[in-house]
């Protein structure tokens, strides 16, 4: 099971707007560059953040900017904000088991809490994690180095 790349390519996005939206214009084509997706991949992510309230784009000329600040936007309100109803389905029971086998007709029955669980513990989890956690780790890391967009 893979699970999508919409969150992480959101956080690229979303440090590179706090790290450098003050010194440039950051647009869907810069983003791209940066990220290495195509330029309408990265707008579609954009629009959900800014319909989110997490961001807002200048019309026209573009420009994202962040509207709270980092220490107010978790890692989970930019998941759930790109994969509504994600965890539902986090872990995934296979959908055909034998009916007729004593394993097979239960089986749902048995994993569906334990797997809610596991939900709710990544929830926590990424409720805890915020937007500026994640940019003090990418300071750090980047400290001493190039510190040009692209």
């Amino acid at each position: 099971m893979k699970l999508t790349t919409k969150c992480s390519i959101a956080m690229h996005c979303l440090i590179f707007i706090a790290e450098f939206g003050d010194q440039t214009k950051v647009t869907s084509e810069l983003l791209a560059k940066s990220t290495g997706c195509n330029a309408a991949a990265i707008r579609s992510i954009l629009t959900a953040l800014q319909k989110a309230g997490i961001i807002s784009v200048a019309r026209g000329v573009g420009g994202a900017r962040l509207n709270r600040p980092p220490e107010d936007i978790s890692m989970w309100e930019v998941y759930d904000t790109l994969e509504p109803g994600g965890l539902e389905h986090f872990i995934g029971c296979h959908p055909n088991p034998n009916p007729k086998c004593v394993v097979g007709a239960h089986i749902h029955d048995v994993l569906d809490a334990p797997y809610q669980q596991i939900g709710l513990s990544v929830r926590k989890t990424m409720e805890q994690i915020t937007l500026k956690q994640i940019l003090e780790d990418f300071q750090r890391t980047t400290k001493g180095k190039d510190d040009s967009p692209l």
